[in-house]
C-alpha cells in the first residue's frame, strides 16, 4: 500500500515538471501571434459646458496623427437610449482645443463617451465626462433683483436703488447672478439699456424721460462655466 501511494506521487511530480517545462510563451504565445493591439490616441480634458438646453463639448484633440474622425455617444438621465455622432478631425486639429456643439438638449444630467478613430477604423479607448444641462425649470427657480425706491435727493440726478445682495463672495469669485439689466426712453424719445452688476446698488436716472416706464430683468449663470445666460421676466417702475 504504501509503495502504491510513493509510486502515485512521483508520477504527479513528474507531471508537475512536465508542465513546468513549457516555452516560456506558452500562455500567451496567442496574444503573440496577433501582434501588440493598437489603440489610437484618446483626446484629453474633456469636459461639458452646459447652456439654455444646449452645450458644448470641450477637448484637446489627440496628437496621434492616424487619428481622422470622432464618435461621441450621448445618453441622458431622462432616457435609456444614446444617440452618436460622428465629427471628423483634420490634420491641423491635432494635440489643439476643440469645441463641438450639442444642441436641443432636454434638461438633465447628460454624459459623453468620445472614441478617436482611425480610417481603418481602429478605435481608441473611450473618454467620458458629464454635467447637468440646464433649462425652463432653472429659469422658474430665479428672482429678479429687488428694486428698493428712486432717490430724489439730488434733483439734477436721479437714481433707481436696488436692494444691497446678501453674502456676496469676494470680487472676482463666482456669483449666480451675473448683472441687472435696465432698459428706459431717454429724453430724445431713444430706448437705453445699462446694466448694473450685484456689487452696485444705485443706476442713474440722469437721462431718463419723465414720465416713463423703466423695467429691469436679471441674467443669472447656474455655473461658472455656463455658456448662456438665464434672464428672469422684467418688473417696471414707474418714473415720473
Amino acid at each position: 500500500m504504501i509503495k502504491l501511494i510513493i509510486y502515485a506521487i512521483l508520477i504527479q511530480l513528474t507531471l508537475s515538471l512536465m508542465n513546468s517545462c513549457k516555452p516560456a510563451d506558452f500562455w500567451y504565445g496567442e496574444y503573440r501571434q496577433n501582434g501588440e493591439v493598437y489603440y489610437p490616441g484618446r483626446i484629453d480634458s474633456l469636459s461639458i459646458l452646459p447652456g439654455n438646453q444646449r452645450a458644448i463639448l470641450r477637448f484637446r484633440a489627440t496628437t496621434d496623427p492616424q487619428v481622422t474622425y470622432l464618435k461621441v455617444y450621448l445618453r441622458n438621465s431622462l432616457s435609456a437610449n444614446q444617440t452618436f455622432s460622428v465629427h471628423d478631425l483634420r490634420s491641423g486639429d491635432h494635440g489643439q482645443i476643440q469645441l463641438l456643439e450639442l444642441p436641443n438638449l432636454a434638461e438633465a444630467t447628460y454624459t459623453a463617451n468620445v472614441f478617436s478613430f482611425t480610417a481603418q477604423g481602429d478605435s481608441s479607448r473611450a473618454v467620458t465626462a458629464s454635467r447637468f444641462v440646464y433649462g425652463n425649470r432653472y429659469i422658474n427657480t430665479l428672482t429678479n433683483r429687488p428694486y428698493s425706491t428712486i432717490n430724489r435727493t439730488n434733483p439734477d440726478e436721479h437714481f433707481l436703488v436696488f436692494s444691497r445682495e446678501p453674502n456676496l463672495p469676494r470680487l472676482g469669485l463666482f456669483y449666480p447672478m451675473q448683472f441687472t439689466e435696465i432698459t428706459y426712453t431717454d429724453r430724445a424719445g431713444a430706448t437705453k439699456t445699462v446694466t448694473t452688476t450685484p456689487y452696485n446698488d444705485f443706476v442713474s436716472l440722469a437721462d431718463a424721460a419723465r414720465p416713463s416706464i423703466i423695467r429691469y430683468r436679471t441674467a443669472y449663470k447656474p455655473v461658472a462655466t455656463s455658456i448662456d445666460l438665464f434672464y428672469t421676466d422684467y418688473n417696471d417702475v414707474a418714473y415720473d
